[in-house]
């Protein structure tokens, strides 16, 4: 599961846990996923879309267009979670051919249409931080929303409600020795990040050491609807060309399940995640954050994200300038050097992961008692 996935899976548990009858549909599964019949209802389809919303109260969607319909036909309340202000990511991608640039202009077209519709028939909104909430209040009062400015709830992804277990060996040991520094990115690579700046870094310090390794555990989007970016060839070309693929740079051409990710954060010193300067970095909220958190890894990270600040303010890692290579180098060596640190930034992680649990996280969600 990419991160909208995890979310709503974690968000329909913890919803449960309070005592909510709660039904999650998808449109796609991981091979060999089982809901254990807990909330999961199964694949959505027309008629299962149609049963599930005329059962329920409330409906909680990114913004489907069936599932809107039906939600307004059956006369439902609405929440729309926004925690993905997806019209950033459309303008950070660079298509290079004339059916990509129609189909770019197309997917802009689409959004304004669905966010005007969704504002209209929303009861409530979700966003990740203040920032996508004063995004978001900007667009109801221009709409003329005004009585719905109360209506949208900072709602940041969480943490799973069990601690990682390691169940068994995945990157130590072969081409990973026990005794490198392993860096983990935690998700895929996008065209919104700047994996290539990690790559140069890791070339300067692979001149003065060999010890330093970095695992992409994702690099094909795990939709069936997600096409490979054209970064990723890019990517991959770069780290050839410097010498570091199968040696320094280790990728996984697919994508890790969700419940296997324990074992390969859990085989890291530090997680990392580097992005450009950029709208969608003022407004994103990166969702692997959370992972590295849950597993007590320090982080490096770009600056300029609202991660940035909680990571400067909490000591959770470092933070460096967006294209700054120098300063990925430096950072990255004193996390290998430095073990006093390391400890510091991983005793916070395990204090500030407790904020960030999904059943915290939802209580932020003021649904109605369930009926007994």
């Amino acid at each position: 599961m990419a991160g909208p996935g995890i979310r709503y899976w974690e968000m329909a548990h913890a919803l449960k846990r309070k005592g909510h009858a709660t039904t999650l549909l998808t449109r796609h599964l991981e091979p060999g996923f089982s809901g254990n019949n807990t909330v999961f209802a199964g694949k959505a389809s027309l008629s299962s879309l149609f049963t599930w919303i005329k059962r329920s109260d409330w409906i909680i969607q990114p913004g489907s267009p069936v599932a809107l319909v039906l939600s307004v036909l059956l006369r439902r309340k609405i929440i729309f979670d926004q925690y993905d202000p997806v019209i950033f990511e459309f303008l950070e991608r660079k298509p290079t051919s004339f059916f990509g640039k129609i189909q770019k202009s197309f997917m802009l077209m689409l959004w304004r249409v669905r966010q005007r519709l969704i504002l209209r028939f929303g009861h409530a909104f979700l966003v990740a931080n203040e920032k996508q909430k004063d995004l978001l209040i900007g667009q109801l009062a221009v709409l003329g929303h005004l009585y719905k400015l109360d209506s949208v709830i900072v709602l940041p992804f969480g943490l799973s409600a069990t601690k990682p277990i390691k169940t068994s060996p995945v990157l130590r040991g072969t081409k990973i020795k026990d005794s490198d520094f392993l860096l983990v990115w935690g998700g895929g690579i996008w065209e919104w990040f700047d994996p290539l700046i990690l790559l140069h870094a890791l070339a300067k310090i692979k001149q003065q050491r060999n010890d330093i390794k970095v695992y992409f555990p994702g690099l094909r989007p795990p939709s069936p609807e997600s096409q490979k970016l054209a970064i990723v060839d890019v990517f991959l070309r770069e780290a050839e060309t410097l010498g570091l693929l199968g040696n320094t740079v280790f990728v996984n051409s697919k994508w890790t399940p969700y419940e296997s990710r324990a074992d390969y954060l859990l085989e890291a010193d530090v997680g990392i995640s580097l992005h450009r300067e950029s709208s969608e970095t003022r407004f994103a909220f990166r969702t692997r954050m959370l992972d590295y958190l849950w597993a007590g890894l320090p982080i490096i990270a770009s600056q300029g994200d609202s991660w940035a600040d909680l990571i400067e303010k909490n000591c959770l890692g470092l933070t460096v300038p967006c294209g700054d290579v120098e300063s990925v180098v430096q950072s990255v060596l004193r996390m290998a050097d430095d073990l006093a640190f390391r400890k510091r930034c991983r005793l916070e992680a395990a204090r500030v992961a407790d904020e960030y649990s999904w059943d915290n996280i939802v209580s932020r969600l003021k649904l109605p008692s369930p009926k007994p």
